[in-house]
């Protein structure tokens, strides 16, 4: 009876053990797979959070999601100048920015190296141009020095394309913002364009 009871003890003790070492693996896979949608310098969503994200977006209803496609100006030379520690400090101050910028409800992502997304979810078109103004004016304010940006203003700067998210066609509102940032840039830096097919709005 003893040597069963014992048995008894040992096996519960294992079983719990089993269980505390279950729950520890899962909360680490969870951890794991939370880091693995995040930009390691940023804290900010990657392309894979992103596509998380958009796999949960709920329809709009009687309003549109956006998408605002954000660039740093004349970042390669900011880069080259002030070297890459002075640029990643750069990247995490603007990426601070634009979250403080956005409603908690909004997806902010690195898109690329000085390039980032924003998800406006269930906005009006008039909401999607306030917020990138916002965004802007926040970066803008920053007053990061960049002599390199000195024929746009002498801090870094910022150039945002907007554009509609229809049917959830993430690929065809990137080339749209893309094509609009483009003209941004082409403007002069520092510029907020909307795509063509918002212009009429």
């Amino acid at each position: 009876m003893v040597g069963i009871a014992i048995q008894h003890v040992i096996q519960k003790r294992y079983d719990n053990f089993a269980q505390q070492l279950m729950f520890k693996l899962l909360a680490e896979r969870e951890t794991l797979n939370g880091l693995s949608m995040l930009d390691p310098l940023t804290g900010l969503y990657n392309r894979r959070g992103l596509q998380n994200r958009l796999d949960t977006l709920q329809a709009p209803g009687s309003h549109e999601h956006y998408v605002l496609l954000l660039d740093i100006d004349h970042f390669k030379a900011y880069n080259d100048h002030y070297g890459h520690m002075m640029g990643d400090q750069a990247l995490i101050r603007v990426s601070a920015a634009i979250r403080d910028a956005v409603r908690s409800r909004d997806v902010v992502c690195r898109f690329g190296g000085e390039e980032f997304l924003v998800l406006l979810t269930t906005a009006e078109p008039q909401q999607a141009r306030a917020t990138a103004e916002r965004i802007r004016q926040e970066v803008y304010d920053l007053k990061i020095p960049h002599m390199f940006n000195e024929s746009v203003a002498t801090n870094v700067t910022v150039s945002i394309g907007i554009a509609p998210l229809t049917d959830r066609n993430i690929g065809d509102a990137i080339e749209k913002a893309d094509k609009a940032l483009y003209e941004a840039k082409h403007l002069g830096r520092n510029h907020i364009l909307v795509s063509d097919d918002m212009r009429a709005l």
